[in-house]
């Protein structure tokens, strides 16, 4: 396993892994899929997505991204008195199904939330399906604590997970 951060080069397998994830969901209300827009962010050198990979065996396994834009849930933050300037999002979490159960999404979002830290976030907020038993799993595991539960663009229940840093 070699954990790495997602290069030009890997645009067009990101954007093949993230509609295998959303076709081999069972209920594709668990996953939010990577925007057109998040995709070219995360290549466009500007850091308003970090997107980091797991390589196992040469094959991006999974990955996981670190989003300055917490716009789109400004309105939870403020319920919670949380200022979505000092807070980042991880977030666009796939694992392909044969790499699952190897721990790699708690790997990939250590390092996400030591890059946090680094750049001087005060909070760091992630979602889940409350159905998702891995990815909540996971970001319990990372530290985060789950604060409450919403509806993401309108249509998505979450669990909002939350870590001070």
């Amino acid at each position: 396993m070699k954990i790495q951060k997602l290069s030009k080069a890997y645009k067009t397998r990101l954007i093949e892994i993230n509609q295998l994830t959303v076709n081999h969901l069972s209920y594709p209300s668990q996953y939010i899929p990577f925007t057109e827009k998040e995709i070219e962010a995360a290549f466009d050198d500007s850091g308003e997505v970090i997107l980091y990979g797991v390589m196992d065996h040469g094959t991006l396994a999974a990955v996981s991204g670190l989003f300055a834009d917490v716009s789109d849930i400004a309105a939870e933050l403020a319920s919670l008195q949380i200022c979505p300037e000092e807070t980042a999002e991880i977030g666009g979490c796939m694992t392909l199904p044969e790499f699952r159960n190897k721990g790699y999404m708690l790997s990939l979002n250590r390092v996400l939330l030591r890059i946090a830290r680094q750049k001087g976030y005060r909070y760091l907020v992630a979602t889940a399906h409350p159905d998702n038993i891995a990815s909540s799993r996971s970001l319990i595991q990372a530290g985060m604590k789950k604060v409450k539960e919403f509806y993401r663009h309108g249509d998505y229940r979450r669990d909002l997970y939350l870590l001070r840093l």
